[in-house]
């Protein structure tokens, strides 16, 4: 076993992905920490009620800013990663992609803000949810920047910058102001939201661009609308498929399981997030694999991400599976309710994690739209059997529909990565 390892770490790409990967790990186990902190914080201040409120508020913004990002997410990531060296290319990709995405998001922002009562009232049956949303509404334009800027510091390998900036700072401003301030309302919280998205978002752009000079060639606007129209579907459809319950939810359910199914939803995302560290090492990889024409490359670097996976998460996922009550009891004692929740989300994401990074695979190798059609199946699937499932047996029926089409989603992009790159990521073992 020793033996094999070193002669796995012998090769300088295979070195490169682990250490990348194991630095990687270790801020995102500090955001996975931070979110965990912040979600914990959010339950235990406000209540079963007023976080769910606040949880139902914060999964609307989530889907309505990637719907304002136009598919610019995995753009930004891919031609950055091919253009890594190109200083002047690299920032005119970053703002080329702003220039759209900001009108958009301050307009999503507005709209929101404006139908907050409408919404909370008609929509949600929860006349006490219109003050959050109101004052969410202006962390639409925040996660829209944060999300583009952090895409572009990971196409750079400036992981210590783009973890802290999509998963670590804003969480830990909001959640420092809740306890500071002994906040025990949804919307006031809401407000620290907004207010350290704020503050996040202007300063991780200062920091990304502030060392790029002014040389190089500009980005053809062609090619990026090009890869970012399929990949508006697929953001779109992939935030759906991890959001949408929570919203149905509330259309259907007392705010209190909303509280339920999002802390249990949070807990469940644990388990990927080292295939989200390793994504973070891996896509510009296969981005620039892709770019020079090394399909043994892109290979050779999938499989043995998968193994790192593999070995990685399933200790996580056997505790979660084991211990749901006491995880779920962590956020309070009601919250236990939510423990069969937690361990249908957890299989869904387990499937998520042992396929691999089967989703960049395709998007960095120029497949945008097989996955785009990956994501359109699993997206429709959630958008209409959770409603139907919601209304029949509840969370616990939102969390099975929602765990079903991950498993899909990511089980089509196996196919369509053996399909079109010839190699089966669920079958790790094999020679690299």
């Amino acid at each position: 076993m020793l033996s094999k390892v070193k002669t796995l770490l012998s090769d300088t790409e295979h070195r490169h992905t682990a250490i990348n990967a194991a630095i990687a790990l270790a801020i995102r186990v500090l955001g996975a920490g931070m979110a965990f902190l912040f979600n914990l914080i959010i339950a235990r201040q406000l209540g079963a009620e007023q976080s769910g409120y606040f949880f139902l508020a914060l999964a609307l913004v989530m889907l309505l800013s990637a719907v304002a990002r136009l598919g610019f997410d995995n753009t930004v990531l891919r031609f950055t990663s091919a253009d890594a060296g190109n200083g002047y290319t690299v920032k005119a990709i970053l703002n080329f992609a702003l220039k759209y995405v900001l009108p958009v998001s301050i307009v999503f922002a507005v709209i929101t803000y404006t139908l907050a009562p409408w919404l909370a009232e008609s929509v949600f049956n929860k006349p006490g949810l219109a003050a959050s949303l109101q004052f969410i509404a202006p962390a639409i334009i925040g996660l829209s920047i944060v999300f583009l800027v952090a895409m572009s510091l990971q196409a750079r390998h400036k992981l210590i910058a783009s973890i802290p900036c999509q998963n670590i700072a804003h969480f830990m401003l909001c959640g420092a102001a809740v306890i500071m301030l002994s906040t025990d309302s949804a919307s006031t919280a809401a407000l620290y939201f907004s207010l350290s998205l704020g503050v996040t978002s202007s300063f991780f752009y200062w920091l990304s661009i502030k060392n790029l000079n002014n040389n190089g060639e500009t980005p053809d606007p062609k090619k990026l609308w090009h890869s970012a129209r399929p990949n508006w579907v697929i953001i779109i459809m992939s935030q759906a498929v991890q959001w949408s319950a929570p919203i149905i939810i509330g259309v259907f359910l007392v705010a209190e399981q909303v509280a339920f199914f999002s802390v249990a939803q949070r807990i469940a995302l644990l388990t990927s997030f080292i295939l989200m560290a390793v994504n973070l090492v891996v896509a510009p990889k296969f981005s620039a694999f892709h770019a020079k024409g090394d399909e043994h490359g892109i290979r050779k670097t999938a499989l043995f991400s998968v193994r790192l996976l593999v070995l990685s998460a399933l200790p996580i996922v056997l505790f979660m599976l084991l211990f749901p009550e006491f995880l779920m009891g962590l956020f309070g004692e009601e919250f236990r309710q939510g423990a069969l929740i937690l361990q249908i989300l957890v299989l869904g994401q387990a499937v998520n994690v042992v396929t691999g990074s089967v989703g960049y695979l395709l998007m960095m190798s120029g497949h945008e739209r097989d996955m785009r059609l990956v994501t359109l199946i699993s997206g429709f699937g959630v958008l209409i059997s959770v409603p139907i499932f919601t209304k029949l047996f509840g969370a616990v029926g939102a969390a099975a529909a929602t765990a079903f089409f991950i498993s899909l989603q990511n089980l089509l992009a196996v196919y369509f990565v053996k399909k079109r790159l010839g190699f089966n990521t669920l079958m790790f073992w094999q020679k690299i």
